[in-house]
């Protein structure tokens, strides 16, 4: 059965709210969907439990999954359907591979174990570039040249097991350099803000939640060690 609790006051203000500044401006209408989605996003991140018992929280799992496994196919479809019509169809995919990023970093946050959370980011994400410069290349040999960065951060991920520490501050530093160095570009070469949100988050955000995964991990060794007699 329902129970009005805090959640249910803080999530009706902001429907109110949406409503009301939504008369003005359409745009605040976002608000209603931020009211809806407030009592699952803070009881995915571990929050609100005594307003919630293990049941509604095996709901709340299961239906975000199929909600966004449901969005991610009607893209998929919207945008089959634009390329039948002579259109383009890759309208839908910075919002596709930003939803598919942000499910694989819940799901490692969701592990608890950081340095292992850090290895896999770490790792898998040099290995997509490395692959995409491959494959780009033909796997000619300046691909294997060019893909040295690619390989370094596998590297850099599988030494974070031994070392979290330096890992969390190298792939600190590269990721930030990354998004200054790409938000430099943007403003010469004048390239959409869309695009450039989703280059930045492709590649800056996986960098700078590998850091932050390695230096958790670091952390927790650090806090398990015993006190000295």
């Amino acid at each position: 059965m329902f129970k009005w609790d805090k959640i249910s006051w803080y999530a009706s203000v902001i429907f109110i709210i949406g409503l009301v500044l939504g008369a003005i401006n359409n745009a605040f209408l976002g608000l209603l969907v931020v009211a809806y989605l407030l009592r699952p996003t803070i009881l995915a991140f571990g929050g609100g439990n005594k307003y919630a018992d293990e049941r509604q929280k095996t709901i709340q799992f299961q239906s975000g999954n199929i909600a966004l496994t449901i969005v991610i196919v009607a893209m998929i479809v919207f945008s089959l359907i634009d390329v039948f019509q002579g259109k383009r169809g890759d309208q839908y995919n910075n919002i596709l591979i930003i939803a598919l990023l942000a499910k694989a970093v819940v799901g490692l946050i969701m592990l608890r174990d950081y340095k292992t959370a850090g290895f896999r980011s770490g790792f898998f994400f040099g290995l997509l570039i490395t692959l995409f410069i491959l494959f780009d290349s033909n796997f000619q040999p300046i691909g294997f040249l060019i893909a040295l960065p690619g390989i370094a951060l596998m590297a850099v991920s599988y030494f974070g097991l031994r070392k979290p520490m330096i890992a969390a501050i190298v792939f600190g530093v590269i990721g930030i350099t990354a998004g200054i160095f790409r938000t430099i570009a943007s403003f010469r070469n004048s390239i959409p803000l869309q695009n450039e949100i989703t280059t930045i988050v492709l590649v800056s955000v996986p960098l700078i939640v590998t850091s932050f995964f390695f230096y958790k991990g670091a952390k927790t060794e650090i806090d398990a060690e015993p006190e000295p007699e």
